[in-house]
């Protein structure tokens, strides 16, 4: 602001200068005028005669002397001021310069002009006091308007700096309000339509996914704190009861195949704890090599139909030969073991599972379908979110852990696929994996 009134004050000073410049030097050509195109009736005039009826229509406080390029005085000076001393500088082409009479400020042009045929050399002087008076007056306008809009400015500044900043502070408050024990809570969404309504509602956003991650992990812990002491207990049980007397053979064989599947079961459990942390972290270290799919599914099927046959469920195997994928061997056999395991868990005794492989275009399609009990519409979008489980009662002997299907999502992710599941509750499950095949020249070069 303060420069600005600079500018605007000297470029003011700049146009009063210019334009008294101008006003000398149209007088100056008028007095050329005057005396070069007089009448033929006025030749006998003498010239200083001439020039001062020009003076007689300038104005009275204008200064006007005209002299012979040699110094003769032709005209003297118009005015009352007897002591005013001209400029010693000669100047043939227009040149203006400031003088001061007393108190008085004059604007003065000196140029050689030709008065009847004869050069000599104008200097003419004219008041700018006016000029003074406007700039002193601008200048005092400045100051005292200046100052006051810088104070008009700031306090401007902090009622809209503290209205736009308001929001921001409700919001910081109720931020410094929420734990992690209490995420239910939300912060104030400011009406404003602008980046901070926005940022609030984003930040609500966050914080329902963090209560629902919190509450999933806090859920998950308990089961699996349960899990752990169940399969603990059971083992422990099973030993002491062993030991209180002598037991038979087949008895002690009993008891000990009871501990190998609870560990068999726990290391299940571990196993999915450890591919949930790899998912974490291995997303982009997955070694990818040539994988004949075809005998991963019917190998893996084949291991797995032991475990059907103890329930009496039959399992149908359809699997086109030859399919080649780009993924990871091992990855791949506990992809197709966490579908069919599903299926057999959460398929009733005397149930039909069916595992078919065939291509469409250019993928590889694995479809797993089973009789079972079925998921809940509102369950089929989150059962692959870590940590779910769809059966409420979270029975052991099927609810699992909850990691199964975000690890085969993650898989299936890992290998540029995709992975989605379709159910009637009490009527059964499908689920469908598309993998990309390898291209035959491909297949050649890995």
């Amino acid at each position: 602001m303060g420069t600005l009134g600079a500018f605007s004050f000297f470029y003011l000073r700049r146009a009063l200068a210019s334009s008294r410049e101008h006003t000398l030097q149209r007088r100056v050509d008028r007095l050329t005028h005057f005396v070069n195109d007089a009448p033929q009736s006025t030749t006998t005039v003498p010239l200083p005669v001439l020039i001062h009826q020009f003076s007689t229509v300038i104005p009275e406080s204008d200064l006007l002397r005209i002299s012979s390029l040699d110094g003769r005085s032709i005209y003297p000076y118009k005015g009352d001021i007897k002591d005013f001393s001209w400029p010693a500088e000669r100047c043939d082409l227009p040149c203006f310069s400031m003088v001061k009479i007393e108190t008085k400020h004059m604007r003065l042009i000196q140029q050689v002009i030709t008065l009847r045929g004869e050069k000599v050399r104008v200097t003419l002087a004219g008041q700018v006091d006016e000029h003074y008076d406007i700039l002193r007056m601008v200048r005092n306008s400045y100051l005292v308007s200046i100052p006051l809009l810088l104070v008009i400015s700031v306090i401007g500044g902090l009622l809209l700096a503290n209205r736009t900043l308001e929001p921001i502070d409700r919001m910081t408050r109720a931020a410094q309000t929420i734990s992690i024990r209490d995420l239910r809570k939300r912060l104030p969404v400011p009406p404003t339509g602008d980046e901070v309504q926005r940022f609030a509602v984003a930040w609500n956003e966050l914080l329902a996914r963090l209560e629902t991650a919190v509450e999933s992990l806090t859920q998950f812990t308990a089961d699996i704190s349960h899990d752990l002491r169940t399969t603990l207990t059971v083992m422990l049980a099973t030993a002491q009861i062993s030991m209180k007397r002598e037991r038979t053979p087949s008895e002690y064989q009993k008891a000990l195949q009871t501990i190998m599947l609870e560990c068999e079961a726990t290391t299940q459990l571990l196993d999915d704890l450890l591919a949930a942390s790899r998912a974490d972290v291995e997303q982009e270290n997955i070694q990818l090599c040539r994988v004949p799919l075809s005998e991963v599914v019917e190998e893996t099927c084949t291991h797995l139909q032991a475990r059907a046959e103890v329930k009496q469920q039959s399992v149908g195997i359809g699997v086109e030969a030859d399919r080649w994928v780009e993924g990871n061997l091992s990855l791949l056999r506990r992809l197709v073991t966490i579908l069919v395991d599903n299926a057999i868990k959460y398929t009733p005794p005397s149930g039909e599972i069916s595992v078919l492989l065939y291509s469409e275009q250019t993928n590889a399609t694995l479809e797993i379908t089973d009789t079972g009990i079925g998921i809940a519409a509102h369950d089929i979008d989150k059962i692959f979110n870590r940590f779910y489980r769809a059966d409420t009662s979270r029975n052991r002997d099927q609810g699992g852990a909850g990691l199964g299907l975000s690890i085969a999502k993650w898989i299936v992710d890992a290998h540029r696929g995709t992975i989605s599941a379709k159910s009637d509750p009490m009527n059964g499950t499908s689920f469908l994996v598309t993998l990309p095949l390898l291209a035959p020249e491909a297949e050649e070069t890995l």
